[in-house]
């Protein structure tokens, strides 16, 4: 597979050779950080020589079995194209493919069913700004409800109205589904919208514990730091790490980039 330019590593991908090799990395960073370990979880991008054309994660293998070579190529409805048979899906591919086709700027997807972004997509408050991470989605999360039997339609015109504007939905009955421009930046969402999830069930306990409730900023606080945090986001420096995830990924096992 092509080598990546590390100057071009928080673009999105040009070519095919390199859209593979980015969503391979994503998926075993994934693993690696516990946030989908098995199957299920679907991380998807655009082919960027092949419009209307999704590279996505094989249901059928492990993320940590995931390499550049072994993505698939599927139509929007979920169809591979090398062979002509639809991808099996329980849900997530559709989500993944509904997100995109939602968000026309939006390079990569993801949707996992973490224990933590289960529990709180079920609550009725869904994510609360208790953490400094938090406030990176405080109102810029959307919030869907699942419904397995939904004709294809209706799941993307839902999923088209959480993301109007925001990367990130939590979806109840199936977990976090988020979006990004690139796919350095799909990674970062889904890795601290994960994060803001634990931190949050793990307050939610220890003031069970405690016998007492959770400390919640003022308006004041939340609003200053919303902003600070979406001007983080929006900034280049937000996925500056992104090179060095991959040399790490390199350093530990390179495989992902056969």
């Amino acid at each position: 597979m092509a080598e990546l330019q590390w100057n071009d590593i928080v673009r999105p991908p040009t070519t095919a050779s390199q859209a593979r090799l980015e969503l391979a990395a994503v998926c075993r960073l994934a693993a690696r950080e516990n946030i989908a370990p098995i199957g299920a979880s679907r991380f998807a991008t655009r082919d960027p020589e092949r419009p209307g054309t999704y590279l996505i994660n094989s249901g059928g293998l492990l993320l940590v079995e995931l390499c550049a070579s072994n993505l698939i190529a599927i139509d929007r409805d979920g169809v591979r194209l090398d062979d002509g048979i639809a991808e099996p899906d329980a849900g997530a591919l559709a989500l993944v493919l509904a997100s995109l086709e939602a968000k026309p700027e939006a390079v990569a997807a993801a949707q996992v069913a973490t224990t933590a972004g289960c529990a709180v997509a079920s609550l009725k408050d869904g994510l609360l700004p208790i953490t400094q991470t938090s406030f990176m989605f405080h109102g810029a999360l959307g919030t869907y409800d699942w419904e397995a039997m939904a004709a294809a339609d209706t799941l993307r015109q839902g999923i088209a109205a959480e993301m109007n504007n925001c990367s990130a939905v939590l979806v109840r009955g199936r977990g976090l589904l988020v979006a990004g421009d690139t796919l350095a930046q799909a990674w970062k969402f889904l890795f601290f919208l994960n994060k803001c999830c634990r931190s949050q069930i793990d307050a939610m306990a220890a003031a069970k514990g405690a016998g007492t409730s959770l400390t919640m900023p003022t308006k004041a606080v939340i609003d200053h730091a919303v902003a600070q945090s979406r001007a983080f986001i929006e900034h280049p420096r937000y996925v500056a790490d992104w090179p060095s995830a991959l040399e790490q990924l390199d350093r530990e096992d390179p495989s992902y980039r056969d």
